[in-house]
């Protein structure tokens, strides 16, 4: 009867962006019923230098153009502010571009919430309500902005809030870009038959707890979330899937507009080639390639390196400079420890969670670990 479209994470992914577009739209006409997209979070990223130095040109083009074929409800991630420095100012580019915005974020200046906290949609006949969480930990948020920010408690928020936002509505649903250890802490509450959009770990899974639809779809454009809500007669009955977003192709205007945008502001060192990719890889594969590279250089046992280090996943062909920055968001120092094979199994016990297959093998942010045979 209607279908919900979901992202999280976006982070000015370039490369797929054209053909994201091109794919929600196709979804949307295949579906032949009313079609919302939620974002859920991180549109921008600071790490590419052609969204930080055009001020997300192409990012806004592509919000811009789907607001104006269906609703477009953003919850407010940390990376609304990667490349401003003011809330408020993604606030107010928002409006212009026909984006609904949610958030309990509080804005500490004025006491008030920078958005309204929660959303309603009527989509073919059945409302759905939408309740917007933000991740409470002040330093994912860079300098300028955390200290404007006031954070609330996200299990008590939803204990005063739930009922008041979700009432009435024949799907209640939250978007919650607090991650999934905070998630943990409210799940439990929940009625059955509320879903949640999970966001801020960069994670990719779908499951059903204690009669909660909770699923999390990844990062950088990778994939699209399909929601599909059909009415019963005991309710709305949801069923979720992903569809893959191919890194080529796509809308030819948004095209245009990406490569006129690096044309303007990617340097030569931006463009130099670091490496050719023999083939593509999916995001694990990249993911524990580096992690491999990175032992086998210092010669270690074995490597680990944070989930959310990662991007876009590698692929086929030349890398550049901007492309491997798109890749491995964050630069520093590489650490050595020596550990005894028994505390090594433990650590590893507690990596790898993309393989977890229930809520309790979660925490949110993990490590990427290459796999060895251990002598405890």
């Amino acid at each position: 009867d209607a279908v919900l479209l979901t992202i999280s994470d976006l982070h000015a992914p370039y490369a797929r962006l054209p053909a994201l577009l091109d794919t929600i739209r196709r979804v949307r006409d295949n579906a032949a019923a009313p079609t919302a997209l939620l974002l859920n979070g991180d549109i921008f990223e600071r790490g590419n230098v052609v969204c930080l130095r055009s001020g997300g040109a192409a990012d806004w083009a592509f919000l811009a153009a789907l607001s104006a074929e269906m609703p477009v409800v953003v919850n407010l991630g940390n990376h609304e502010t990667a490349i401003l420095d003011d809330m408020t100012m993604f606030l107010a580019r928002a409006d212009q571009a026909g984006v609904q915005v949610i958030s309990n974020l509080m804005d500490r200046r004025t006491g008030r919430f920078l958005a309204p906290v929660a959303e309603t949609l009527g989509m073919g006949g059945i409302k759905v309500s939408l309740l917007g969480l933000a991740a409470t930990n002040p330093f994912v948020y860079r300098q300028p902005v955390r200290d404007t920010l006031t954070f609330l408690d996200t299990a008590q928020f939803v204990a005063d809030a739930y009922a008041d936002t979700q009432g009435g509505s024949d799907l209640a649903m939250i978007m919650s870009h607090a991650g999934v250890a905070p998630d943990k802490t409210f799940i439990d509450s929940l009625p059955e038959g509320t879903v949640m959009q999970g966001a801020h770990d960069h994670q990719s899974f779908e499951l059903r707890h204690n009669g909660v639809h909770y699923f999390h779809g990844g990062s950088w454009g990778t994939h699209l979330g399909l929601l599909s809500l059909n009415r019963t007669a005991d309710g709305v009955a949801t069923r979720y899937r992903t569809e893959a977003i191919a890194p080529t192709g796509g809308d030819a205007a948004l095209a245009d507009l990406i490569a006129a945008q690096k044309a303007e502001h990617l340097t030569d060192e931006d463009r130099a080639v670091v490496a050719e990719i023999p083939q593509a890889f999916d995001m694990h594969q990249s993911i524990l390639l580096a992690t491999e590279a990175m032992r086998a250089a210092t010669g270690a046992d074995v490597a680990m390196i944070g989930h959310t280090t990662f991007g876009a996943p590698l692929a086929a062909g030349p890398l550049t400079r901007y492309d491997f920055d798109a890749f491995v968001r964050f630069g520093g120092g590489l650490k050595l420890a020596e550990v005894s094979g028994a505390q090594l199994a433990d650590m590893v016990a507690r990596a790898n969670q993309f393989a977890a297959t229930d809520l309790s093998g979660r925490t949110g942010d993990y490590v990427h670990a290459a796999e060895i045979d251990i002598d405890p």
